[in-house]
């Protein structure tokens, strides 16, 4: 049976149990799974909607329709995490002291959540896809937050440069920065170039535990309205070129947004290297 009869199939004969059963029904069917064996559900649901939006097929309707009036979603923080002080100003840090702890499907995934959402300029949203993050603690303090997702699906510079380096396949071997909060009591000089190398070293080994790949590179993307980059410079990230401006929403890009400078690092030394070489071309 092709693909696409297996989908239309899979649709009719689920249609009464709702959109998330019918995508994992159809990952089953066509055993679309990702490194790891976990279900790819959530990017079939991508595609069912655009096959929806051409004709190709009928979905369902949500079994949860979210109102355009309902209030902004704030992430839960529990009664224990009141007991962690985010205001009183740290301005010493021994950086042998600092701890980086994994924040995914536990509690400080919960306090991680919070703090982006009430302390991040972006605020906090769920990520769709691989992702990890972290904590920075020092002395039962929370210093800040990192997290790492899957990368763009499309980045020209980040392509290109890849290319040349014999990397035809880069949504499988680049992670993307997309959270990096250092909390504004923290007041440390070069400590955010300290805890990206941190996080760098400690994400390729739990990324790949996790997703069974192993990244190579890392990407991020910097608004130059409100940031230079600095840190990430410090931490020997390499700018490479700037985005258009499209942010992708399900599967389709808009030209919604300012566009921001793309920095990537080499997540080993070799890589690095001939990174700057590259560019010093």
């Amino acid at each position: 049976m092709h693909d696409l009869e297996i989908v239309q199939t899979c649709v009719a004969k689920y249609y009464g149990r709702g959109r998330t059963y019918i995508s994992r029904e159809i990952c089953k069917a066509l055993d679309w799974r990702q490194p790891n064996g976990w279900l790819k559900d959530r990017a079939c649901r991508d595609v069912l909607r655009h096959l929806d939006s051409l004709g190709v097929i009928k979905l369902p309707p949500p079994l949860v329709v979210k109102s355009a009036s309902s209030p902004k979603h704030t992430p839960r923080i529990d009664d224990w995490t009141q007991l962690y002080d985010f205001d009183s100003p740290i301005t010493n840090v021994p950086k042998s002291q600092i701890q980086i702890v994994f924040a995914k499907s536990n509690n400080y995934e919960r306090l991680w959540n919070f703090l982006v959402d009430q302390y991040h300029y972006l605020g906090h949203r769920v990520v769709v896809g691989r992702h990890i993050k972290y904590l920075f603690w020092f002395d039962n303090r929370v210093l800040g937050a990192i997290g790492f997702s899957s990368p763009a699906w499309r980045l020209q510079p980040r392509d290109r440069l890849l290319a040349r380096l014999g990397v035809n396949n880069p949504l499988d071997t680049t992670i993307n920065n997309f959270r990096f909060l250092i909390l504004p009591n923290v007041q440390v000089k070069n400590l955010a170039s300290y805890l990206l190398a941190l996080a760098t070293k400690q994400v390729v080994k739990d990324w790949t535990w996790y997703y069974a790949l192993t990244p190579l590179f890392a990407e991020t993307f910097v608004q130059p309205s409100k940031f230079d980059g600095t840190c990430y410079k410090a931490a020997n990230w390499v700018e490479i070129g700037t985005t258009k401006g499209y942010a992708k929403k399900g599967m389709v890009y808009r030209n919604s947004q300012e566009p921001k400078k793309i920095f990537l690092y080499g997540l080993n030394r070799k890589l690095r290297r001939q990174i700057f070489e590259l560019l010093e071309e």
